[in-house]
C-alpha cells in the first residue's frame, strides 16, 4: 500500500490544484467559467490518474507475474538456460564459483558431490537495471490494461524544505516507483546451478534464475553469467 508520506503528498498536490482552480476567481468580479471548468477537469483527471495507479500498485504486491511472462521465459530457458562444457566436473564448478564471485553474486549454498550452487542474482550496472526495472513495469502495466504513462522515469521527491508541493504530473507516490523497485531488491532474484558430469571429460550446467520476472531482465542476466563462466574457463584452461 502507499506510505502515508505518499498519500500525503497526493492530497497536498490535489489542495494546491483545488487552490490553483480558485485563483480563476477575479477579485470581486465573476469567475471565469472556462478557466474553473478546466481546472476541474484537470482535478478530476489526476484524480483518476493517482487510482489507476493505485490499484496498479495493488495488483503488482498481489502477483509481479504475467502469464505472456511466463511463457516468454519458458522459450528463453529452453534456448538459453543449458551448455556442455568439454571439461571435467571438478574444473567448472571452481570455474563457475570464481565467475560468481566476478559478478558480486553472495552464494547461499555450495554442495560439490551435488553439483548443486545457489546464488543471489548477478549484479547489473545500477543505470542498466534501473532501466530493465522500468521497461518492465511499464510493460507489466500494459499487460493489465493501464496506460505504461502511469510509470514515471523517477519518483521525484519534494525537498523537505521547500514548502512547494509536488506537481501532480510529478506525483508518482501512489505507485511509488522507488517503492516498487526497493520491493524487487527485498525479495530479491536468485540464480541456481546444477553441474552434472557426462563423463570424464565432460559435464553439462544448468542455469535457472528465481524470483526475475521480466523476459528481457532474465535474458540479461543469461548474457552476463555465460560470458563471466566462459571467461573464467579461458583463464582456467592452464590449471588442467
Amino acid at each position: 500500500m502507499p506510505s502515508r508520506t505518499g498519500v500525503a503528498r497526493a492530497l497536498g498536490a490535489l489542495v494546491a490544484m483545488t487552490c490553483a482552480g480558485c485563483a480563476f476567481l477575479g477579485l470581486g468580479g465573476a469567475p471565469d467559467r472556462g478557466a474553473l471548468m478546466q481546472g476541474q477537469g484537470s482535478l478530476r483527471e489526476s484524480q483518476s490518474r493517482m487510482l489507476d495507479k493505485q490499484r496498479l500498485w495493488q495488483e503488482y504486491m498481489k502477483n509481479p507475474d504475467t502469464p505472456e511472462w511466463h511463457d516468454q521465459r519458458q522459450k528463453i530457458v529452453m534456448a538459453q538456460g543449458d551448455r556442455v562444457f568439454d571439461k571435467g566436473f571438478d574444473r567448472v564448478f571452481d570455474s563457475m564459483t570464481v565467475a560468481l564471485a566476478t559478478l558480486e553474486c553472495r552464494v547461499q549454498n555450495m554442495e560439490r558431490a551435488s553439483g548443486y550452487i545457489s546464488a543471489s542474482a548477478p549484479a547489473l550496472p545500477p543505470q542498466q537495471l534501473e532501466d530493465l526495472r522500468l521497461d518492465g513495469l511499464r510493460a507489466y502495466a500494459r499487460s493489465k490494461g493501464y496506460s505504461p504513462e502511469l510509470i514515471g522515469k523517477k519518483t521525484r521527491r519534494a525537498d523537505a524544505k521547500s514548502p512547494q508541493p509536488l506537481a501532480p504530473e510529478d506525483l508518482d507516490d501512489m505507485v511509488d516507483v522507488d517503492s516498487m523497485t526497493s520491493m524487487m531488491d527485498r525479495y530479491g532474484g536468485a540464480v541456481t546451478l546444477s553441474l552434472v558430469r557426462q563423463n570424464a571429460m565432460q559435464t553439462k550446467v544448468k542455469i535457472r534464475f528465481d524470483k526475475v520476472y521480466y523476459p528481457l531482465q532474465v535474458l540479461e542476466y543469461y548474457r552476463v553469467v555465460w560470458a563471466a563462466v566462459d571467461k573464467q574457463i579461458f583463464l582456467d584452461q592452464g590449471l588442467d
